[in-house]
């Protein structure tokens, strides 16, 4: 019971007692319970008054300033180290500054009773709980601030971070954009007419109460699926987020916003174009594995179950090529934000908000370092040190609804692939690979 109603009801006892004339015995049974109920509500009042308290000690804001991570050892590493500056941010004391200079401004609270914590304190408490997958207790004790505070924080930069970054790290859905990631892969990975890799990504999430198997996938985890495609220099292009684990990449593409897009022919990709001495125009289309359905805007491997002669060998060899992109970007994605490697440990909606900013995060360092010499660029050694490829779901999806003409229309599409890459389009260790099948 609350203690101001049990204090309100010891005064009405009270006053009924003070009225009502009583036997000598019934005075003195309503006086025992009046007593108990006041003795009730001065022991919960009493432990009330123990346990409330404005802020603990250990996270006044003096304690905060004189021990806290955010205004003595990042403060130092600003200063003296800017190496452990960027393991400890994931990114430069410049971009960090810069990133700071736009979403500063929507984190900065308004200063009401106390002094409120600073948005400089605040974007350090997100990035270093993205970049380490420390828990929230930990990150807590660091930074000097409540459990509490530091949850809110946590949910409510990460959001920020999406709604201030999103469009300025991702590119424009224009023919002139596609044009441009298309030569990126013909240049740097040998793939004509290729506007990305796609693939999904299984995200491990704590089990969210009552929700039985909706999340849970065939790997035997508890999981949201991200679903991604990228450019040739790793960066995402495209992304769905918050799909149940227990759904194929197939499935999620095929019902994802920029999935129906595709279908609908509204994604303002380029004619097809002829490709050097080829015979017929050929589409631009995005290069997928096994999960994904073979269309007329999408690739997919020759089935490996059957026997391969040497033309479509050579084509599986040159679509994985353009494809481990799309890997090596989860891979740089998990290297850098380790939150990815233990289950994100919050509500469904927070993950969902913990993805967002990580993959706006990553297109955002990766785009601000690709101004700098290439050794200076940290993501570049992140990759090559310690990859981690990350396998989507390899479920075949079912072609249903498609007509057998449109089916014939993406496989002689594939077909044409294949010959060119074989013929016109060979480069010359493309031999040696399918030889020893080493792709």
């Amino acid at each position: 019971m609350d203690c101001d109603l049990i204090l309100l009801n010891v005064w009405k006892q009270w006053k009924k007692w003070k009225l009502i004339k009583h036997t000598f015995q019934q005075r003195n049974v309503k006086k025992r319970q009046i007593l108990k109920l006041f003795v009730i509500w001065k022991l919960i009042h009493e432990a009330e008054g123990a346990h409330k308290m404005w802020v603990r000690p250990i996270f006044k804001e003096r304690q905060r300033l004189l021990q806290g991570a955010s205004d003595n050892l990042v403060r130092e590493m600003e200063l003296e180290d800017h190496e452990m500056f960027y393991n400890y941010c994931r990114m430069s004391v410049k971009m960090f500054n810069q990133l700071l200079h736009i979403v500063g401004p929507v984190i900065e609270k308004q200063s009401l009773v106390r002094d409120p914590i600073p948005a400089r304190t605040r974007l350090l408490v997100c990035l270093r709980y993205l970049a380490s997958g420390d828990s929230m207790t930990s990150i807590s004790y660091f930074f000097r601030i409540g459990i509490n505070t530091v949850s809110r924080i946590i949910s409510e930069t990460c959001e920020q971070l999406w709604n201030t970054l999103h469009k300025s790290v991702f590119p424009e859905i224009k023919e002139t954009n596609w044009l441009k990631i298309a030569n990126d892969f013909a240049v740097k990975w040998n793939f004509p007419h290729c506007i990305g890799a796609i693939d999904g990504k299984h995200v491990i999430i704590q089990s969210p109460p009552h929700s039985g198997s909706t999340y849970y996938n065939y790997k035997g985890n508890h999981s949201i699926n991200l679903l991604a495609v990228c450019d040739a220099n790793y960066c995402f292009t495209l992304i769905d987020i918050g799909a149940e684990g227990r759904q194929s990449d197939g499935g999620i593409f095929a019902h994802s916003n920029f999935g129906q897009r595709f279908e609908a022919n509204l994604m303002n990709l380029p004619q097809p174009r002829l490709l050097e001495s080829s015979e017929s125009a050929l589409p631009f289309v995005l290069v997928a594995d096994e999960a994904f359905a073979l269309t007329t805007y999408m690739i997919r491997p020759y089935p490996r179950s059957g026997r391969l002669n040497g033309q479509r060998k050579v084509f599986n060899y040159r679509l994985s090529q353009a494809r481990r992109m799309i890997e090596s970007a989860f891979g740089i994605l998990t290297a850098k934000w380790r939150i990815y490697r233990r289950p994100i440990i919050s509500s469904v909606s927070t993950a969902v908000k913990i993805v967002q900013a990580t993959v706006c995060l990553h297109n955002f360092v990766i785009q601000n370092e690709n101004q700098l010499p290439l050794s200076e660029r940290c993501y570049t050694r992140i990759i090559s040190g310690e990859e981690t490829v990350i396998n989507g779901a390899l479920q075949d999806v079912n072609n249903a609804g498609r007509t057998n003409a449109h089916t014939r229309l993406a496989s002689r599409i594939r077909d044409e692939f294949a010959s060119y890459f074989e013929n016109l389009g060979a480069v010359s260790w493309q031999w040696e690979k399918v030889l020893l099948n080493d792709f």
